[in-house]
């Protein structure tokens, strides 16, 4: 019973936080969620649903990294590792859920799903800098709301770190396969 009540009481200041992030956001995100001709249903105009979503924060990735979108992260440590399971256990899991498949108890009330990470296409669609951008920074117009005043770099890396692992974790698991000559984009 604590446990469920923890985790609702999470899941709801995770969707007010959102919330307050999304209305407080500075103009040039609202201005940037405009040009990117999402209707008032997180729909976009580019392609419209989920893929069209999915690119237009593609192109704000690359249109906010620049040439970083595209650089490497280093592998994590072990140490890393268990550092971003027990964030991802404590911040994360309301809305992407247990074994990051998007399907935390606060997702039910979400008008698009929050990102699965074990889902092998979705999981690579943004590159390892695209991602932890999204941390630090948040989806303006989406419940994921930035970490980047909560938590230090050293987190972010982590956390990113462990979220990259549940991809190979259940792609490992799918196939039978080691992490042998697994690439990270």
């Amino acid at each position: 019973m604590k446990t469920t009540v923890l985790t609702l009481g999470t899941a709801m200041l995770f969707t007010i936080g959102s919330i307050a992030t999304t209305s407080f956001a500075s103009p040039g995100h609202k201005q940037a969620e405009e040009k990117c001709g999402q209707s008032e249903h997180g729909e976009s105009g580019h392609g419209g649903g989920h893929m069209g979503h999915m690119n237009d924060v593609l192109q704000m990735l690359k249109r906010d990294l620049g040439n970083e979108y595209n650089h490497p992260v280093p592998a994590a440590s072990k140490e890393q590792l268990a550092i971003g399971k027990k964030i991802f256990t404590k911040s994360c899991v309301a809305c992407h859920g247990m074994s990051g498949k998007g399907d935390g108890p606060a997702s039910a009330a979400f008008k698009q799903k929050p990102a699965d990470f074990t889902d092998p296409e979705h999981s690579k669609f943004y590159s390892d800098q695209g991602r932890m951008h999204i941390i630090k920074k948040g989806i303006t117009g989406t419940p994921m709301s930035g970490w980047e005043g909560t938590l230090d770099e050293k987190e972010i890396q982590s956390v990113h770190a462990y979220i990259r692992s549940l991809r190979m974790h259940e792609k490992n698991e799918k196939h039978g396969h080691g992490e042998h000559g697994e690439h990270s984009h």
